[in-house]
């Protein structure tokens, strides 16, 4: 069977929407994730999916309801019939929601599995909220920046919409395969001195990839702790998601900032994206690395300078040069037993 479903935008349903029919045995993760790329947005992982007073969550995590994981639900088992509503929650931090309205239900001979039909709108901007959209229709041209006289300059093309899904398919199969990431990381301000090579599973999660990460530059994991992408902070929202989930490409930066008010930065850059049999088994692990790491609570990287060269001996002698990859290796397992690491990757159901 086929459902024919109305997807509208939040408060400018007007605006912005799509027509769309999709199978009835598609999986509820594709369904969400092929409207939120219809819609133009990018941020996959970050959403819910409301049926009611349920709420179904794209990945496992152990504060959910087992059988909420949206990976082992079909959209027709949420007992599908004509006008029922359904809310897709987007990139909750802009304030992004869908409105699903189940228009009709009927056979067809296409095999088609998702297929937008029509629609009006461009889409969303993952950068801006959903009121700043709003503002965007509202306000008068005089009133707008260069980007988003742009924007509104853009219309919506259905073969691009389907053609962008069909991609996104193919990226996703790729990004899911297991691999390993060989990270360059280095100290803002001591960028030649104190430096780790590393690998690491893409499947571990990405709040204990920086952990792992700031152990590995001798953090003791007593401050807070944040990642960067380009210009975004990922918020708490990535925590518990798979490395995988940022697509990452060879030659990629990333930053994690540790302790905000020693403010220590490193900078870390994919060297190279190698099988995952390749060596051995650990999840993370440093294959090289030189200079000893940061002191908690010295100051940052100005007080950790004069303490390096001697001429601040309050905190005690530390040579720079003195860094042991076995130590450091076996912080790394001890930090992994005491919070129970465990890495479960989330296979697409393409």
């Amino acid at each position: 069977m086929k459902v024919l479903l109305n997807v509208t935008l939040g408060e400018i349903a007007n605006k912005i929407n799509r027509q769309i029919e999709v199978d009835e045995n598609i999986s509820l993760r594709d369904l969400c994730e092929y409207i939120i790329v219809s819609m133009n947005g990018s941020k996959i992982p970050i959403y819910e999916f409301v049926d009611g007073n349920i709420t179904y969550n794209p990945y496992f995590i152990e504060e959910t309801n087992r059988d909420k994981y949206i990976d082992k639900i079909l959209f027709k088992d949420l007992h599908l019939k004509k006008d029922k509503q359904f809310t897709l929650e987007y990139n909750f931090d802009k304030n992004y929601y869908f409105e699903i309205v189940v228009d009709d239900i009927y056979e067809s001979q296409d095999k088609s599995e998702f297929k937008v039909i029509s629609g009006k709108g461009y889409g969303i901007i993952d950068n801006k909220s959903l009121y700043d959209l709003m503002a965007i229709f509202k306000y008068s041209e005089d009133r707008l920046l260069k980007t988003e006289k742009e924007y509104l300059k853009k219309t919506f093309d259905c073969d691009e919409c389907n053609n962008n899904i069909t991609n996104y398919i193919a990226d996703r199969k790729e990004m899911f395969l297991p691999k390993r990431f060989v990270f360059n990381v280095s100290l803002y301000g001591f960028e030649k001195e104190i430096k780790r090579k590393i690998i690491v599973d893409n499947d571990i999660s990405i709040s204990d990839f920086c952990k792992c990460v700031i152990v590995a530059m001798n953090g003791d994991l007593s401050h807070l702790y944040g990642i960067k992408m380009g210009k975004e902070y990922l918020n708490e929202w990535y925590d518990d998601l798979g490395l995988f989930y940022l697509n990452l490409k060879e030659k990629q930066k990333l930053k994690i900032i540790y302790d905000w008010g020693d403010n220590w930065l490193f900078n870390l850059t994919l060297s190279k994206i190698i099988p995952i049999d390749d060596y051995g088994d650990e999840d993370f692990q440093v294959i090289s690395g030189k200079g000893y790491g940061i002191i908690d609570d010295a100051g940052g990287v100005w007080r950790l300078r004069d303490i390096f060269d001697g001429t601040d001996t309050s905190w005690g002698i530390y040579d720079i040069n003195d860094f042991d990859l076995n130590e450091c290796n076996e912080n790394i397992r001890k930090y992994a037993v005491r919070s129970s690491i465990k890495y479960n990757r989330i296979n697409p159901s393409n």
